[in-house]
């Protein structure tokens, strides 16, 4: 479900009735009665005695959660219910759960796009009668200051039987699902794989690329010429290759820097937040003053499959090669440099160039080559200087210079052009051509319901360089299963607003892929 209309973004839930796994039914009566009074907290976990917060105390991911953290069920509780909104929901969707159960969630977000804090305070009062009038009084002003596209305000009634009945359902089912996929607390990782702000991180990698903000139409078909079509959800979030890779690698424990040039609108600030957030080291970010924030457009449908449009506003974001020369040392410091097409491609040669200069203890070079150069192409000495090249099967026809565009062909003309690795993703896993070209490894991914996000390529990068750090630089089919199984992770995780995996996350379903 995604939330969009009163009538029609409700109705998964709604219209479930006794189909949905007992679970989410318990669930989901075990929230409608933890709304009421001062919402949901730790304290009122704890002093319960009647069994009404069992269900949400007794959830496998709230004592994984609690294992992680070092907290109790309670504190542990509460937190995953908060990630869970913060990251599952959607639009209207997080804004109603945030305020029914008093959860606080998004009071920072709001009181830094104007919202005055009188209103802030009044909507996680104690009473959920002064919640949901807050909420209902302010709807349109909340929804703007989150740019959320608003669905029309309830009434009161229809507020509190029909709508706060359907979005806590499926804050259930989010819980549940959580349960099933052994993720435990979205944006955690284990105590001894987890960010670090300092040099007792796994490794260290710096990724060079794009920071954007993409606007995510969700449908179920994209619309023919001259036509429309209604969308079943739409959001507003920080996206680009080079953000998911430095946001992928966090998530698997690397202390990780982004270079990138970002704007100092409101959407630039939206998106350094992100990152600081997931632990992403900002302080080699480019701020542009005066500045539009690019923008991407992703029609995403519901298996997966997406399409964009890319707004690059390359006339005012740009990465320049003095950027990166500015930052030479931490890039020769890295173990391993991530760049993506994102950046000029003069960018690109000269990043790739510097990471040769220490040609003792240089960093892995991982490229990334989407959207593929239109004006040039990337030269055979940088060819030369790439340690795996990460692509789709279409980002090759570049390559394919005046011949008949085959895969295969096209990756031994890139060997030979001295690419060490190319890890070629196709559907269901990824095939790896490495020099000297004998074998061409194949490795399947452990399946997925959904047959990509957009996201599952970054995943897949993030993931090779945790390994190669971890096995000394040295390329395997272990390696490469690992990989390819983090991409399988964000794949199978796609309804989640940001479905990149954790070490724990990737271990768990290449586990179960083994039983």
């Amino acid at each position: 479900m995604r939330a969009c209309g009163r009538k029609t973004g409700w109705r998964r839930m709604l219209d479930s009735g006794d189909s949905q796994p007992e679970k989410v039914r318990v669930l989901a009566n075990s929230l409608e009665k933890l709304r009421t009074h001062g919402g949901l907290t730790a304290d009122r976990l704890r002093a319960d005695r009647t069994g009404v917060s069992s269900p949400l105390l007794s959830l496998a991911a709230t004592r994984r959660y609690a294992n992680v953290h070092e907290l109790d069920l309670p504190d542990a509780a509460v937190a995953l219910v908060c990630d869970c909104v913060r990251d599952d929901l959607y639009d209207s969707q997080r804004i109603v759960a945030d305020a029914v159960l008093g959860l606080g969630v998004l009071g920072q977000p709001l009181t830094d796009a104007g919202i005055e804090a009188h209103v802030t305070r009044a909507l996680y009062e104690l009473a959920l009668g002064r919640r949901r009038e807050t909420l209902l009084s302010h709807w349109h002003p909340l929804h703007a200051a989150l740019s959320v596209a608003p669905i029309p305000a309830p009434s009161d009634r229809y507020l509190r039987g029909t709508t706060e009945l359907a979005v806590l359902r499926e804050l259930a089912y989010q819980l549940a699902r959580r349960d099933i996929y052994s993720v435990g607390a979205k944006n955690v990782v284990r105590t001894d794989t987890g960010p670090a702000s300092d040099n007792s991180a796994r490794g260290r990698v710096v990724v060079v690329g794009g920071a954007v903000m993409d606007a995510t139409f969700r449908t179920k078909q994209l619309p023919a010429p001259e036509t429309s079509t209604e969308a079943l959800g739409f959001s507003l979030s920080p996206g680009g290759k080079g953000l998911m890779q430095a946001v992928a690698s966090a998530r698997l424990g690397l202390h990780t820097s982004l270079v990138a040039a970002v704007a100092t609108d409101r959407f630039g600030d939206a998106i350094v937040d992100y990152l600081e957030r997931e632990h992403v080291d900002t302080s080699l970010l480019k701020r542009v003053p005066n500045a539009d924030t690019p923008f991407t457009g992703v029609f995403q449908q519901q298996l997966g499959d997406s399409i964009a449009v890319n707004w690059r506003n390359e006339k005012q974001i740009r990465l320049e090669s003095r950027d990166v020369f500015d930052r030479r040392e931490e890039l020769a410091g890295s173990d391993v440099l991530l760049v993506t097409f994102e950046v000029p491609r003069d960018t690109l040669e000269d990043t790739v160039a510097l990471a040769h200069d220490r040609s003792d203890d240089r960093p892995i070079v991982i490229v990334t080559p989407g959207q593929p150069y239109t004006d040039d192409e990337v030269s055979a000495d940088t060819l030369a200087q790439i340690d795996y090249l990460v692509a789709h099967a279409w980002e090759l026809e570049p390559f394919a210079r005046h011949s008949a565009f085959d895969p295969d062909s096209v990756a031994r003309t890139l060997l030979a052009f001295g690419v060490k690795t190319l890890c070629l993703l196709v559907t269901g896993g990824c095939n790896a051509y490495s020099r000297p070209m004998r074998d061409v490894l194949r490795v399947a991914a452990p399946p997925a319901i959904y047959k990509e996000s957009s996201v599952a390529r970054d995943a897949f990068c993030a993931a090779l360089a945790a390994q190669l750090i971890d096995n000394e630089s040295k390329f395997s089919e272990d390696v490469a299963r690992w990989a390819t199984a983090a991409m399988s992770c964000a794949a199978s995780d796609f309804p989640r607003r940001n479905s990149l995996p954790t070490r724990r996350r990737i271990n768990d379903l290449l586990e179960a892929s083994q039983l």
